[in-house]
């Protein structure tokens, strides 16, 4: 009998996975680790680590009388390897309160104005200045905008040019780890900092030597060494703040710590790695990849996501990365692609369940002609699949901006 394809909250014990052998791109959330559903603990571990669907063969079916209940006694080893199970009762998506088209041109301030705030805020260490307070009401319009519609922010964060990157990535990365904050349940006190803490992970860059700040090239040892110290040197002034919270210190000294213990500086391992590290460090990775820099070219997101994945469990606790993926989709918002019919647009809409299938707003025609912007999605049309992703000269024919705002008016 020919394996089903099922979401994976309708997975039962006495299910067997089987592996249908689709490429990870087409399918990053699928289970495919073969054998046996024997409990339902074993069931909620595996929608824990955000999968979304499964492959099952009807035929092999069994029912469970005799068998353990423990999930681990089904898959050796199949514990969460050390995950400290801070994710359960994750929430779904959030609703937008509003559509993408009302609130994108008020995320385009919004983003405008914390870029400038974040460079002036640079700019001012140098003198010794270190003004947290001056910064929460930046956090606060960020954490308000990704409230209305998270879809707005996160379609702008990649749309700002390679200058000045340094700035940029303050502002991505806050946007990145608000959002995921919030899909991972966490409460409005603790997106708050969040936000704080990623707005200031790179503060201590601001003491790096420009000629290594923006060198472009990889840098030398001895000069990723200075480059490493930028960690210690941002946590070492911010802990000088009075009433500095220490959750937003927790975030900024562990960004670059990774589950396996390969990080910097105190090369953290496991448990030891706060959540607000964990938060800011998938998030950093994200932005780092997906840049455009003054030497590369940005990697497309749906590669960046795809670079992250195999590094699971490695990085990160095993779930962080994957829950990640679930909310930003293979292919987030804003990223421009082709589709198999030949025509090109833009993502306008994640699908959370089918992230392979989102919805996409089209731009020019098969041959390359502009056409009035029209939505497609992808869920309701299995005939036609996204291609690739676009990039360079290719994207650029598009207005995204303009085409983010024509979704859903």
């Amino acid at each position: 009998m020919n394996p089903v394809k099922i979401i994976i909250t309708d997975l039962k014990p006495g299910m067997f996975i089987v592996n249908p052998g689709i490429s990870w791109l087409k399918a990053p959330l699928l289970y495919m680790q073969e054998g046996l559903i024997t409990s339902q603990e074993e069931i909620d571990t595996i929608i824990k680590k955000g999968f979304a669907e499964a492959y099952h063969d009807p035929s092999r079916f069994s029912r469970m009388d005799g068998f353990a209940k423990d999930p681990d006694a089904a898959h050796p080893g199949g514990s969460d390897n050390g995950d400290d199970g801070d994710y359960s009762n994750w929430p779904d998506p959030r609703t937008p309160q509003v559509s993408l088209g009302e609130e994108i041109s008020q995320a385009k301030a919004i983003y405008s104005d914390s870029f400038e705030h974040v460079k002036s805020l640079m700019q001012a260490a140098k003198g010794g200045a270190v003004d947290v307070a001056a910064s929460q009401p930046y956090v606060e319009s960020i954490v308000n905008s990704l409230n209305r519609n998270v879809d707005a922010l996160i379609s702008l964060s990649k749309l700002k040019s390679s200058d000045e990157y340094t700035y940029t990535h303050s502002v991505n990365v806050t946007i990145f780890a608000v959002a995921y904050a919030h899909y991972l349940g966490l409460s409005e006190d603790n997106l708050h900092l969040v936000g704080m803490a990623s707005l200031f992970h790179d503060f201590g860059k601001a003491f790096i030597p420009q000629e290594i700040l923006n060198a472009p090239r990889r840098l030398m040892p001895n000069e990723q060494e200075i480059m490493q110290s930028h960690v210690l040197l941002g946590y070492n002034q911010l802990k000088k703040v009075e009433n500095m919270r220490p959750e937003v210190l927790q975030g900024v000294v562990q960004h670059h710590e990774k589950h396996n213990g390969t990080g910097y500086p105190y090369r953290l391992s496991g448990k030891k790695i706060g959540i607000y590290g964990r938060i800011l460090s998938v998030s950093d990775n994200y932005d780092a990849l997906s840049a455009r820099r003054v030497y590369k070219t940005p990697m497309p997101a749906n590669v960046a996501l795809a670079v992250m994945y195999k590094m699971r469990g490695q990085a990160w606790a095993p779930g962080y990365v994957e829950r990640f993926i679930k909310m930003m989709g293979i292919y987030p918002v804003g990223t421009p692609v082709q589709l198999s019919s030949g025509e090109r647009g833009v993502v306008c809409r994640s699908n959370p369940n089918f992230p392979a299938q989102p919805c996409i707003m089209l731009a020019l025609d098969p041959v390359g002609r502009p056409i009035k912007p029209r939505s497609l999605d992808l869920s309701r049309q299995p005939e036609v699949e996204i291609e690739r992703s676009l990039a360079g000269n290719e994207a650029d024919q598009m207005d995204i901006t303009f085409l983010l705002s024509q979704a859903f008016q």
